[in-house]
């Protein structure tokens, strides 16, 4: 192999190994953590004032949100039924934690929290502890992270 060839190769090699460390060459490329951190924040916040038009405005058109026991939920007007649906029946008020974010490149990230809190059943007044597992996809939408795939898990014992 030529300087050329070799150079080139090693150029290759160089830029495969950054996208595989979800790093960029864009020297512009910055930490998601505290956009992504707001994001939960605001999402946070519209769940738990049962605010529909704010949790949806932070989902991507194409979303899919899979909640636990009930079936898979694909895109944003089927999402928006969903917490409709929820917010008629329960209210919540839950705080999350972050576990881990992993930003694999600058239009891609996965975050893994926890939440813990209480349910409280409108139909009858019953409030019980709330706790779970989370899994978000988030995808840049215009410039600002959106989420794109949900899904959560009680972390809690099945009830007897």
């Amino acid at each position: 192999m030529n300087s050329s060839t070799t150079r080139g190769v090693g150029i290759v090699f160089a830029l495969s190994a950054l996208v595989a460390c979800g790093t960029s060459a864009d020297p512009a490329n910055q930490d998601p953590r505290p956009e992504i951190e707001q994001l939960l924040g605001k999402y946070e916040r519209a769940l738990n004032a049962n605010d529909v038009q704010g949790v949806v405005q932070l989902y991507t058109n194409d979303s899919v949100l899979m909640p636990q026991e009930t079936p898979t939920v694909v895109g944003i007007k089927a999402v928006e039924q969903f917490y409709v649906g929820t917010f008629q029946a329960i209210d919540l008020d839950l705080k999350f934690q972050i576990a881990e974010v992993q930003a694999p490149s600058n239009e891609w990230a996965f975050l893994r929290t926890t939440s813990t809190g209480t349910v409280k059943i409108l139909a009858n007044g019953v409030q019980a502890p709330s706790s779970n597992q989370e899994l978000f996809v988030l995808h840049k939408d215009a410039g600002q992270w959106k989420l794109a795939r949900y899904s959560f898990s009680s972390t809690l014992a099945p009830a007897k």
